[in-house]
């Protein structure tokens, strides 16, 4: 194991070991349905840290504040072939951010603004590149199972790369949370959604089981699909959240 790699691995034992703690006085706080933003209303000092593995052994990791009851500011870090034999891929550190425009407490929907990665994984990259943008979504609540439940639903145009900053690589999505129960929710959604219908085949088609262990940590597993790609993606998501 390379000397990264294994400074890589003493970083994430001290987020779980050091840093634990902080995280059991808090329950879970979902910034996304799988890969696609939401728009919600967050609390001023929230402070949610979210880590995801995906395909060929990469992570991606996430630290995000809440500056105020409408906006909230993060960084998030990518390391492809983080796990494994193979050499590792560092990309550089992204930023993320999400302002809410309408609360839905008028005759708007609540919307949201903001800039964030697209997708996970290497398999969605460009030029080895986690592709990063801005993005607009709205959404709307309906009851179903007893429980209140949300669609949301925007589009994305990629900023980064430069080269892929294209109208035409403009894309839409949709998602809905289920949940089930305070322990348990099902997440669906169709992301990469692109207005020519010769681009369709692109779509991803994505699924996830959330888990909320006694309010202190969100788990999910995240299955991803494209008939692009004709493979399944699979991915494991751990999110934690406190106050700062």
């Amino acid at each position: 194991m390379s000397h990264k790699k294994i400074l890589m691995c003493l970083f994430l034992l001290y987020i779980v070991f050091f840093m634990f703690p902080v995280f059991l006085f808090s329950g879970p706080y979902d910034l996304n349905v799988i890969d696609t933003p939401k728009t919600y209303i967050s609390y001023k000092g929230d402070l949610q840290f979210d880590f995801s593995m995906y395909d060929r052994g990469g992570i991606l990791g996430s630290a995000v504040l809440a500056i105020a009851d409408y906006a909230f500011l993060g960084v998030y870090f990518d390391i492809g072939q983080m796990i494994g034999s193979e050499e590792v891929n560092w990309n550089q550190p992204g930023v993320l951010a999400r302002f809410l425009v309408s609360d839905g407490s008028t005759f708007l929907p609540p919307i949201a603004i903001g800039y964030s990665y697209f997708m996970k994984g290497d398999i969605n990259k460009v030029d080895s590149i986690t592709v990063n943008g801005i993005y607009i979504v709205a959404s709307q609540t309906y009851f179903l199972f007893g429980n209140e439940q949300s669609v949301t639903f925007g589009l994305r145009y990629p900023i980064i790369p430069l080269n892929f900053s294209r109208p035409e690589n403009l894309t839409l999505f949709i998602g809905t949370d289920l949940e089930l129960s305070p322990a348990f929710g099902i997440k669906g959604e169709i992301e990469n959604i692109h207005f020519s219908e010769n681009r369709w085949p692109e779509n991803y088609y994505n699924f996830s089981f959330a888990f909320h262990i006694v309010d202190v940590i969100s788990l999910a597993l995240e299955f991803k699909y494209s008939p692009s790609i004709n493979r399944m993606i699979r991915l494991l998501r751990i999110g934690y959240t406190t106050h700062f």
